[in-house]
């Protein structure tokens, strides 16, 4: 009987021995829960959608971004950054669907002009003035936010100034004899004299269509100045003026003198840019987003091209220092963000360090006063245009961007007519302004 007691009580308190640990080890165990789900709770999540798809891209706003994203993620560790890239067109179709379903995340990418116009309207944005009065705007290159303003608020920061530039390959040029053009006559007369010798002059990928515009846009520059062209594109002027039909005059004597080869409405921008890159025609009208490619250590033009200004048109109204371009790229917030501070400190941080890093990866300049640092290791590409647009007296946007939606696909659908030898440049002309600016 002792002995049974002995063991009863031994039993007893091995048994009550368990459950003192297993007590403590659930303790345990709930507080490592509970601190896991505290700390869960206080990493602020952020979705960001953009249309840099390919973290693994030379073109340097995808750089840019890559790198500003990472260093984002480093600086604000309490942070989670859920990003989803979807490339060209498809992501404005995502952004669009998303917008009309109320679905859009927390920051996300869009353009200035009349692309944002809709979310605008929509109350999708959350307008930033009240936010930027920490000083942010004092850091900001004057001028930079004008595309972002809508109604007198404002909805994005700037990231870069971007602007188009004609990349010559100065070693065709030697080989056709041909000079570097600054006038109209120089450049059609570099384009016969490569012709001549079997070179295709122009790089030209009309099917994505915004090429196809980038010469429109140029071209009108030249011949009515940028003030009349912004007032075309933002309803306040016509695109029905002798100096519109003037630019697409222009743009059809290239287009007949096979300036573009001929098969430049099949060839995607894809194809054009590597037509160049491999040195297969000598020039190229294209934004600094190429800077990279050329500059690549397996770019067979590396060290062959510079980027020069757009020639003159004799008569023209528009000078050799206005500018295809300027800051129309941002990211927004959601006007139903949670956090606005937090996020908003997230945010400025992140654009300030794409325009920094876009500009290292010689792609646009910055559109904030950042210390570069060593710039030594620039794109020589970007340090050149540059000191080309420092004297900039003008810039006109990227029409695709500046137009809203309905209004963008009927300048596509007027200039691809045109540019296919379907209608003339007074008809081209006159058309434009009946879809776009009817009334005006």
């Amino acid at each position: 009987m002792k002995t049974l007691n002995r063991r009863n009580v031994l039993l007893a308190t091995l048994i009550a021995l368990v459950m003192v640990v297993s007590a403590c080890g659930a303790k345990d165990d709930n507080q490592a829960s509970n601190a896991e789900n505290s700390s869960s709770t206080n990493k602020l999540k952020i979705t960001m959608w953009s249309q840099f798809a390919d973290p693994n891209s030379k073109d340097g706003g995808f750089v840019g971004f890559y790198k500003a994203l990472e260093a984002t993620k480093a600086q604000f560790p309490d942070v989670e950054i859920e990003h989803v890239g979807v490339g060209g067109e498809s992501y404005k179709t995502k952004v669009k669907a998303a917008s009309a379903a109320n679905e859009l995340p927390d920051i996300f990418y869009t353009w200035g002009g009349g692309f944002s116009q809709p979310f605008i309207a929509g109350n999708r944005i959350l307008p930033i003035d009240d936010l930027a009065k920490d000083g942010t705007l004092d850091q900001i290159v004057p001028g930079t936010t004008d595309n972002f303003i809508f109604d007198g608020k404002l909805y994005g920061l700037p990231i870069n100034i971007a602007t188009a530039q004609l990349y010559v390959n100065k070693e065709l040029f030697e080989q056709a004899g041909a000079k570097i053009p600054e006038t109209w006559d120089e450049l059609t007369a570099a384009v016969d004299a490569l012709k001549a010798k079997g070179i295709q002059p122009i790089a030209l990928g009309a099917k994505d269509r915004w090429p196809a515009m980038q010469w429109n846009a140029i071209l009108a520059i030249r011949t009515a100045g940028v003030e009349a062209v912004n007032a075309a594109l933002t309803k306040k002027g016509s695109f029905d003026t002798p100096e519109f039909t003037e630019a697409a005059a222009k743009y059809k004597q290239l287009i007949d003198s096979n300036a573009f080869g001929d098969h430049f409405m099949g060839t995607s921008y894809d194809d054009a840019t590597n037509m160049f890159l491999s040195g297969k025609a000598g020039m190229m009208f294209m934004g600094a987003w190429v800077n990279g490619q050329i500059e690549d250590g397996s770019s067979l033009v590396k060290g062959k091209v510079i980027p020069i200004k757009f020639p003159v048109i004799p008569g023209g109204k528009g000078t050799a220092d206005e500018w295809f371009g300027g800051s129309g790229e941002t990211f927004v917030l959601n006007s139903d963000l949670k956090n606005k501070e937090r996020v908003w400190e997230v945010y400025k941080f992140f654009i300030e360090r794409m325009s920094k890093e876009v500009f290292l990866a010689g792609s646009g300049s910055s559109a904030w006063k950042i210390d570069a640092g060593d710039t030594s290791q620039v794109n020589p590409l970007a340090l050149q245009i540059g000191e080309l647009s420092s004297k900039a007296t003008g810039f006109s946007y990227w029409w695709d961007q500046m137009l809203d939606g309905n209004d963008t696909e009927s300048m596509f659908g007027s200039l691809m007519k045109f540019v296919a030898g379907k209608t003339t440049p007074a008809e081209y002309t006159k058309e434009l302004q009946n879809q776009i600016n009817r009334g005006q």
